[in-house]
């Protein structure tokens, strides 16, 4: 009987959990959140005085040249400002921008979003990240339909598909 009560006895003890620090570590992994396009990411972690506060650099690149898919490419670059920091999941706003062109139409994207980035028990160096937000583009050139776009702005979420991340931090 005396086992089963220092058994619960250690299992109501409160743990000491710290936040998921990610301070001047390098993330390099996948991610289709900036664009729609598959994209190679690299996170660079900015030093900060408390491991709570995750402020990271972010860019990515992507490209496609297949035969019947239509030429895309994305090269990109964001900002990402970690607000709550949990032992295994931090919540983030980020703010990204980049030159799309998809076939014949080409220009920029302007990316507000937040974010939530997840480690699994076991998994520590491994984040897996969802996002929600909206993308602005200001695209140039011809439409797939054939009219002419001089400069036409596009507002549309980015929620409405699902959006990946995944990134090793060394």
């Amino acid at each position: 009987m005396s086992r089963l009560a220092i058994l619960l006895s250690l299992l109501l003890v409160p743990s000491l959990a710290s936040a998921k620090d990610l301070r001047q570590r390098v993330g390099v992994g996948y991610q289709n959140q900036l664009s729609e396009i598959p994209s190679i990411s690299v996170k660079v972690g900015l030093p900060a005085e408390s491991e709570a506060v995750n402020i990271q650099l972010g860019v990515s690149a992507g490209a496609s040249i297949l035969d019947g898919a239509g030429d895309r490419l994305f090269i990109g670059g964001r900002v990402l400002y970690g607000f709550v920091a949990e032992d295994n999941m931090n919540l983030y706003a980020s703010v990204g921008a980049g030159f799309l062109q998809v076939s014949d139409l080409s220009g920029v994207r302007f990316q507000p979003a937040m974010g939530a980035e997840f480690f699994f028990f076991g998994l520590e160096n491994l984040g897996v990240s969802a996002e929600w937000g909206v993308n602005l583009d200001y695209l140039s050139g011809t439409d797939p339909d054939g009219a002419a776009r001089d400069g036409a702005l596009d507002i549309y979420t980015v929620s409405g598909a699902p959006t990946l991340g995944l990134h090793y931090y060394f």
